[in-house]
């Protein structure tokens, strides 16, 4: 070992006075290698990648050229005149038309509920029934205050009969009485001038003007009694007056008592549905309580609320004063089982936190389609100023610089024409500017074109389209 070590540093010694350092590391040799290797990759992508993209380039130019030279199949339709009518698509929320918290008007136990819950009842059926019999204890109370109170009037008015009829009779008293003191006056005279004559006596003529002053005397009491019958006769009347005044005020406290009974038997005030119990058969009732019994949605007729964009509120206040707007509601995935309703309310105020105006409508409702708390797809739809341009919907394409359609040239070409879309009805989309009266569209083959693409016109023949009357497919003529 020890002369291996000298032979060793001997070498290097030598290769130190030559100027020569030791051997480079098994790393560093690998290192240089892969470096090699990349600069070589490098070199050869500079050389191989303009190629390829100008290949790429090319094959898509020729491409789209083979594209344009290919005869696409189409379906076409030509542009009409048609009033379409403005419809604005939102979603609403269903209403009850009116809503009522039956509670009760008196206090008692309930002894029957005549309904189940969530079940239809028409107004005057009866819901619930309340102890009714200490109302009926008081009714019959009542009533017999009324009876004694009719029988005091009646005897009121008896006494004011008798008592006129005794004035009656001391007016006959006084008649007969006025007739005495006439003959008693005559007697007087005839007799005083016979005692002036010496044919009688002074006893004789002065009898008789003593029988004319008791006439007299009993005329002025026949008066007296005629006026003390007059009074008890007022009397009377004033007796009459007060009895009835009972009687009217207890006839009151009876309808009263038999109000209070009517209201133990709780009856539907209108045709609903009923919500679930809040008080079950056997517990005690509070008059006026804040809790209700019950409560009770009508259901048909029923609102539905939307709230509609403010750019249509001119449109829609001219279709109002018109007559013409008109809103229809369907269920959501059920488009085809839709229901027509009125427009019945329209708010007088923009939200300004949304820019929205609500609308309410009034919907028949007889077989419930349409249930409280729903949300419905509606559809408000009024007519325009006036006719436009209208295609089918399918011929318009949406594009990164907006909405367009493909307009078959006179050639038998294509070119793609960028057009303003207005508002839609049905399969028809009116287009406000980019086509004309007459212009042919393709409706259907669009993603097999590019612009300037041959085309070959054929029939529609699919029924599941359900063309509408305004299409009018045609073949172009190439001049």
């Amino acid at each position: 070992m020890m002369e291996e070590r000298e032979i060793a540093k001997t070498e290097a010694q030598r290769a130190s006075d030559k100027g020569v350092g030791p051997s480079p590391a098994p790393s560093s040799r690998k290192a240089i290698v892969i470096a090699l290797i990349l600069l070589v990759l490098g070199s050869a992508l500079i050389l191989i990648l303009p190629r390829f993209l100008n290949s790429s380039a090319g094959d898509k130019d020729k491409a789209k050229a083979a594209k344009k030279e290919r005869v696409v199949p189409v379906t076409v339709a030509t542009a009409g005149m048609q009033i379409v009518p403005i419809e604005v698509r939102t979603i609403g929320n269903v209403l009850a038309y009116s809503q009522v918290n039956v509670t009760s008007q008196v206090g008692g136990q309930l002894t029957k509920v005549y309904f189940t819950q969530g079940q239809f009842v028409k107004k005057g059926e009866p819901l619930f029934q309340i102890d009714p019999r200490q109302y009926q204890a008081a009714v019959a109370q009542a009533e017999g205050i009324v009876a004694k109170d009719r029988g005091a009037v009646e005897s009121a008015e008896a006494n004011l009969k008798r008592d006129k009829a005794t004035i009656g009779q001391y007016e006959a008293n006084l008649s007969r009485d006025r007739a005495s003191l006439n003959f008693a006056n005559i007697e007087k005279k005839r007799y005083a001038l016979l005692l002036g004559q010496g044919v009688v006596s002074h006893e004789q003529a002065d009898q008789y003007t003593t029988n004319a002053a008791t006439a007299e005397a009993t005329i002025q009491a026949d008066l007296k009694n005629i006026e003390n019958a007059q009074a008890v006769v007022m009397s009377d009347q004033a007796a009459i007056d007060t009895a009835k005044g009972t009687l009217k005020s207890d006839l009151a406290a009876l309808d009263n008592a038999r109000l209070q009974l009517s209201w133990t038997r709780i009856l539907s005030p209108m045709d609903g549905r009923t919500s679930s119990l809040s008080v079950y058969e056997g517990n005690i009732v509070s008059a006026n309580s804040n809790q209700s019994l019950v409560s009770i949605v009508q259901v048909d007729p029923i609102y539905v609320t939307v709230s509609v964009p403010e750019k249509y509120l001119n449109d829609m206040r001219r279709a109002q004063s018109e007559g013409t707007l008109k809103m229809q509601a369907s269920l959501e995935g059920r488009r085809k089982d839709f229901v027509k309703g009125t427009i019945s309310f329209m708010e007088n105020t923009v939200n300004t936190a949304n820019g929205t105006i609500t609308l309410r409508a009034s919907f028949e409702n007889k077989e419930v389609k349409l249930f409280p708390g729903q949300f419905v797809d509606v559809v408000i739809s009024m007519p325009p100023k006036g006719p436009s341009v209208t295609v089918p919907t399918r011929a318009i394409q949406t594009t990164q610089q907006g909405t367009s359609v493909y307009v078959v040239k006179p050639d038998q070409t294509v070119a793609l024409v960028q057009v303003k879309a207005g508002q839609a009805s049905g399969d028809l989309t009116a287009v406000q500017t980019g086509l004309a009266q007459g212009d042919i569209v393709v409706t259907d083959g669009q993603l097999q074109l590019a612009p300037g693409a041959k085309v070959k016109v054929q029939p529609d023949d699919d029924p599941a389209r359900g063309a509408p009357a305004s299409q009018s497919p045609a073949r172009p003529t190439a001049e």
